[in-house]
């Protein structure tokens, strides 16, 4: 196994695509479903699944089920790194 493999996810590799940027910057005005994000971008519900589990492997989002939908929420904690090594430039 290669050490890489190991590593934890990149939060910068992971918010480098715009379409996760974009899903962040939904998710900061409110908390949304798959199918409302999905409606918003213009984009597969898969894809939008797929997204947010890799916004979530780096503790960006969190989700809530209710009823039969999960319900996503922007945690802002993890972006502090990207904020103090931008900062820190």
């Amino acid at each position: 196994m290669s050490p890489n493999h190991l590593a934890s996810p990149d939060i910068f590799a992971v918010i480098g695509d715009a379409r996760r940027r974009r899903i962040l910057e939904l998710l900061a005005v409110e908390q949304r479903s798959v199918g409302s994000l999905a409606a918003e971008l213009g984009i597969a519900q898969p894809s939008v699944t797929q997204h947010l589990s890799a916004l979530r492997d780096v503790g960006l989002v969190t989700s809530e089920k209710r009823g039969t939908s999960s319900i996503y929420s922007l945690t802002r904690g993890p972006l502090a790194a990207v904020t103090e090594w931008i900062g820190a430039l």
